[in-house]
């Protein structure tokens, strides 16, 4: 006969260092929300604020961004190369790459003789000039009256049409501050222009140094 003051009690757990892992994991999962809460709120006591989610939209802004400002960026590197180019042609280059009219190349010629590059200066006569003035009779004359080639230019006349060729008068001051005239003879040729005769005057004594 059963006692009666026997209670049946429950059968123990058989698992349970499994249930309370369970029950830990349950715990920690329940926690990750505050603990996020908490990064938020320290984030913002802070002022540090999140970063923000990047999109596949915002890649490709930034993407057509940047290509944009690359295209600015060589656009300018090209035209100051251009820029650049052009000014060292203009300036070192005898004629001058759009230096091409009459005017211009007399004036260029005196540029080249103020700074005693006279080969270049001499490359500007005419084919019939350097016939028959040689080089070395042309550079004997320039050394010896190099006061008056060293010159500023004061004013220049418009060109005068003569048939063929145009004839241009420049007056100048040289190194010695005597006023000279420059009276250039100009012929177009093969498509460009040619100093084709051309003949310095003193201008206080009239003096005039032929064939220079």
């Amino acid at each position: 006969m059963d006692d009666p003051l026997d209670i049946p009690q429950s059968a123990p757990d058989p698992t349970p260092s499994e249930n309370t892992q369970e029950t830990r994991a349950a715990q920690e999962q329940e926690r990750i929300p505050e603990r996020g809460a908490e990064l938020g709120f320290v984030q913002e006591v802070a002022g540090i604020a999140p970063p923000p989610a990047i999109t596949q939209e915002d890649l490709e802004s930034r993407r057509r961004s940047f290509r944009k400002n690359l295209l600015l960026l060589l656009s300018f590197s090209l035209a100051a190369f251009i820029l650049t180019a052009w000014i060292l042609v203009r300036v070192d280059s005898p004629f001058g790459m759009f230096s091409t009219g009459p005017q211009d190349v007399a004036r260029a010629q005196l540029r080249a003789l103020d700074r005693g590059e006279l080969r270049p200066a001499y490359d500007m006569f005419s084919a019939r000039y350097r016939e028959q003035v040689s080089f070395d009779l042309w550079h004997e004359l320039v050394i010896t009256h190099w006061r008056m080639f060293h010159a500023n230019v004061l004013r220049a006349a418009p060109p005068a049409q003569n048939g063929p060729r145009v004839t241009i008068e420049i007056q100048l001051r040289g190194a010695d501050d005597n006023e000279y005239r420059a009276r250039y003879t100009m012929i177009r040729l093969e498509g460009r222009w040619w100093i084709d005769d051309v003949h310095w005057a003193e201008e206080s004594n009239g003096q005039e140094f032929s064939r220079t």
